[in-house]
């Protein structure tokens, strides 16, 4: 019943989820928004640098970040090696829009 939900959903808003029988391998939709990451840090870098101050500026670079590893007990002790682990991702406007760039190319190539 959810799929079926699920598929109405993903016709009416204009995408579809990948399939598992997809071609395409796990690691390459990874790349393939990996590099969106990469294509929005860059129009957020240019974004930044033409516009000027102001709301518009404001709303497309403020981000959100969201992660773990700023806390000081986030150690991980194995007795004879210790490390801290920690990972955050800064969501903006830009960041989406970057994403969403690289999901169409990923859909583009099929």
């Amino acid at each position: 019943r959810f799929q079926r939900w699920l598929a109405n959903f993903s016709i009416r808003i204009g995408f579809s989820i990948m399939k598992a029988d997809s071609k395409r391998s796990i690691g390459f939709v990874f790349l393939v928004l990996f590099i969106g990451i990469i294509i929005s840090s860059i129009l957020g870098q240019l974004i930044g640098g033409m516009l000027p101050e102001g709301v518009v500026k404001d709303f497309l670079l403020t981000s959100r970040s969201i992660g773990w590893g700023i806390q000081s007990d986030n150690w991980v002790d194995l007795f004879v090696l210790r490390f801290k682990t920690g990972m955050f991702i800064d969501i903006s406007v830009v960041s989406f829009i970057g994403i969403i760039i690289a999901w169409y190319f990923l859909r583009y190539f099929k």
